[in-house]
This record gives structure tokens, C-alpha cells and sequence, in this order.
């Protein structure tokens, strides 16, 4: 079980990981367009961050998990706090997912 999490792990951490640098190859190719996309289209850049807020706490908490999965013993304090770290990589993942969509510049040939 534990080897089928880490890969889980794994994998979900890589998608953040790609989805991340394509929001910064993005832009860094188109600076000014892809910032203005994202006030543009600000009710759901608004969702966008709030979700990475929540992202963020949970994050935070799941860390003091692991601190004090350090000085315990604790089997269930390791595995919810692996629960809580998987739950921020799939928000993550959908944040940033909606994010790069919001700021993908679109070639269009009329």
C-alpha cells in the first residue's frame, strides 16, 4: 500500500510540477497579455486564488502534522497528514490547471 501511495505521490507532484512551468514559460513569453488575461477574466481568477488560499492552509496544516509526526509515534497522525499533502497537490493541480487556461494566449488566424 504504501509503495502504490508514493507513486501516487509521485506522479500528482510531477503534474504540479509541469503545470507550474508552463504557467512560467507563459509568462515569460507573454508578460503583459497573459497578467491582463487574468483581470480580464477575474470572477474566475478569484475562485482560482481563493482555491489556492485553502491550498495553502491545508498545506500548512499538514506540515505542523509532520512536525508532530516527528516527536510521535503515531501511524494515524503520518497517514492523515499524507491524506491532507495529497489533498493540496490535487488543489493544486486544479488551480493551476484553471490558472494556465485563464492565461494560455491564443493564436487565432482569420
Amino acid at each position: 500500500m504504501d509503495t502504490l501511495i508514493n507513486a501516487i505521490t509521485i506522479i500528482v507532484t510531477f503534474t504540479v510540477f509541469l503545470f507550474s512551468l508552463m504557467i512560467f514559460l507563459n509568462m515569460l513569453k507573454y508578460k503583459e497579455a497573459a497578467l491582463s488575461l487574468i483581470f480580464n477574466k477575474l470572477d474566475e481568477s478569484i475562485l482560482i486564488f481563493k482555491l489556492l488560499a485553502i491550498a495553502a492552509l491545508i498545506f500548512s496544516v499538514g506540515r505542523l502534522l509532520d512536525l508532530l509526526n516527528i516527536t510521535s509515534a503515531s501511524s494515524l497522525v503520518d497517514d492523515t497528514a499524507t491524506l491532507l499533502n495529497l489533498t493540496t497537490i490535487v488543489l493544486l493541480i486544479f488551480s493551476f490547471y484553471k490558472l494556465f487556461n485563464i492565461m494560455k494566449i491564443k493564436n487565432y488566424k482569420v
